[in-house]
């Protein structure tokens, strides 16, 4: 017989909930037990790195974004591995971020109909691809620890390093909007570090501002539903 039971027993007791965000709606009901690391020294862990314990029979799935029900603090879900005994799952070992942003993702489109008869020039539509989604925007990190083996001339060039669900599909030349006058240009994904979320760096954004219109993100689920209609002759 699987421990698996008796441990989520446990996390349940002394653990906290929290809600799991998704585009398709919103799953409640789960508790989490969580610790905080006390390695003082490095002040990105101390801020944004927790490690918990997930009971054996979560929802959660890496790039998941949960919310904390009692301090509203939002994270992404970074990594979820399985311990097991027996051939059969008991726990799972999740390392969460902290999300320090809400952004709006925007892709570029130059249409032909888009540029003037005199001058040629085109404006760009700015296709809405996520609103106000949680993310982690910081600094680069090398292990932790700041880039430092950049050349002299650099190292007054301000980059950023954006950490999203992959579910979002996000591309180079992107914009990722924060705040009302903050725009950064997306220059490279990353794919391959993390497992459901996409590693992406940020570049001061100086293209013009342009039309945003508004689409559907990659994340949507459709519900279709039908209807009857009864005529009735005079």
């Amino acid at each position: 017989m699987s421990i698996g039971p008796d441990i989520k027993e446990a996390i349940v007791e002394v653990g906290t909930s929290f809600t799991i965000i998704r585009a398709s709606g919103n799953i409640e009901g789960e508790k989490l037990d969580f610790e905080t690391n006390a390695q003082v020294t490095k002040p990105f862990i101390r801020e944004f790195f927790l490690e918990a314990e997930i009971p054996y029979d979560t929802g959660l799935i890496t790039g998941d974004i949960v919310q904390f029900n009692t301090s509203s603090t939002i994270y992404m879900l970074m990594n979820l591995t399985p311990e097991m005994f027996e051939d059969q799952v008991i726990v799972y070992s999740a390392v969460l971020y902290k999300c320090n942003v809400v952004a709006d993702v925007l892709r570029p489109s130059e249409d032909d109909w888009d540029r003037d008869e005199f001058s040629y020039h085109r404006d760009t539509d700015w296709l809405s691809i996520a609103s106000a989604i949680n993310i982690l925007v910081t600094t680069p990190l090398y292990g932790h620890d700041l880039v430092t083996d950049e050349e002299l001339g650099t190292l007054a060039i301000e980059r950023h390093e954006m950490y999203v669900p992959s579910s979002y599909g996000i591309l180079p030349g992107d914009r990722v909007k924060i705040g009302p006058h903050e725009y950064y240009m997306v220059s490279t994904v990353k794919k391959r570090r993390y497992t459901g979320v996409d590693v992406i760096e940020l570049e001061d954004d100086t293209r013009d501002v342009g039309w945003t219109t508004t689409t559907t993100t990659t994340t949507t689920t459709t519900t279709t539903s039908s209807s009857t209609t009864t005529t009735t002759a005079a």
